[in-house]
């Protein structure tokens, strides 16, 4: 599963009130890696290599049998062809996560259904839906909720037009059940943004992803949070052997604007995939995964007293296990179940359903 060294991205190497407390240290940490990833777009179009000594290229092939070809020139590297178009071969991009997101950019449409079950405060520092209509501001969903079922079909288009950038937009429709309110269903919040290639190795890569929310969810239906919502977050694939891939993630979920109970929320996890088959048709890789959240800050409602409590520091933990088949050069299909590891939730249980098509 080793990304081929010599088209590796040889231009990159380098009821109560919140209060107020220092910006977390991890937001500081993103932040950065959001201001270099801008620095690093800025001069990509020039294709640099590292300020170091030619030949040092750590993105370059290792060997240094004579009959090697010649180091190219920044300008004769070759486009990651293979490496963004493969469906079979191993690559981070085709065995990728089932729900970590992926870091190589690479162009392709996805088709997702998920359905989860029993999420028991909705409103916690509305990631899921807006403060509940039963106090006086709160534009969400008019009874104090015990627990909400939902089913998202989410249609995700990516465009990579460089080997280390891509732009993505996703457009979700929700099908939501609560138990004290109405079912309803429509289009819940979209969602977009960027990936940025920062660094890469022959056998790794780290990206920086910063994705917004846009509020197009009807929040009184509990369809959407109301509020715009900012991502930052960085991606991390390791190739660990010829069949077992490492990915990682760490974001920070910012709500901007909202009502009091509007917040932050850590959003981070590690996984493993896993090639059990691949005979150059299709492929078998099996993906484990560990999910975290803890919110940072912000309010959640707490029925049936209809109370307003602190969030902050409520920690959900989910293991997540699937499965991902290569189909034919460019398709590939992935089943998956999640399951809350913690009291605290945002589901109990999730199923997750998956195409993907490369172009």
């Amino acid at each position: 599963m080793k990304i081929d060294n010599t088209e590796c991205l040889s231009k990159l190497s380098q009821g109560g009130k919140i209060v107020s407390s220092p910006i977390p240290l991890v937001r500081l940490v993103l932040a950065g890696a959001a201001f270099f990833s801008l620095t690093v777009s800025a001069q990509a179009q020039q294709r640099l290599f590292p300020l170091t000594q030619p030949g040092c290229d750590p993105c370059a092939p290792k060997a240094t049998d004579p009959s090697q070809p010649p180091r190219m020139a920044p300008e004769q590297v070759p486009a990651l062809g293979p490496v963004t178009t493969a469906a079979l071969g191993g690559d981070l991009m085709s065995f990728g996560p089932g729900y970590l997101d992926n870091p190589v950019p690479f162009s392709h449409f996805r088709l997702r259904l998920d359905a989860a079950y029993r999420n028991n405060r909705p409103d916690r520092a509305e990631f899921f839906y807006p403060k509940c209509g039963c106090f006086p501001d709160g534009p969400g969903p008019l009874l104090p909720e015990t627990s909400v079922d939902y089913q998202d079909i989410s249609a995700y288009f990516e465009w990579a037009p460089r080997d280390w950038f891509s732009v993505f937009v996703e457009f979700p429709f929700r099908f939501i059940n609560p138990e004290q309110n109405p079912n309803t269903s429509g289009w819940a919040d979209f969602n977009g943004g960027v990936k940025v290639a920062l660094w890469c190795t022959g056998d790794s890569i780290l990206t920086f992803q910063g994705r917004v929310y846009m509020p197009v969810g009807d929040g009184r239906k509990g369809l959407g949070t109301e509020h715009v919502s900012f991502e930052p977050s960085l991606l991390y694939g390791r190739n660990l052997t010829d069949r077992l891939v490492l990915f990682g993630q760490l974001g920070d979920w910012i709500s901007l604007g909202g009502t009091d109970f509007a917040g932050n929320v850590l959003r981070y996890g590690a996984g493993v995939s896993y090639t059990a088959f691949d005979n150059g048709r299709a492929s078998v890789a099996p993906v484990v995964e560990v999910l975290g959240w803890t919110v940072l800050d912000g309010l959640e409602s707490f029925p049936p007293q209809n109370l307003a409590t602190d969030a902050s520091g409520d920690t959900i933990i989910n293991a997540k296990f699937g499965v991902r088949f290569g189909l034919g050069r460019n398709s590939d299909l992935y089943l998956g179940y999640g399951r809350a590891l913690t009291g605290d939730v945002w589901y109990r249980d999730i199923y997750r359903l998956e195409y993907r098509l490369r172009f």
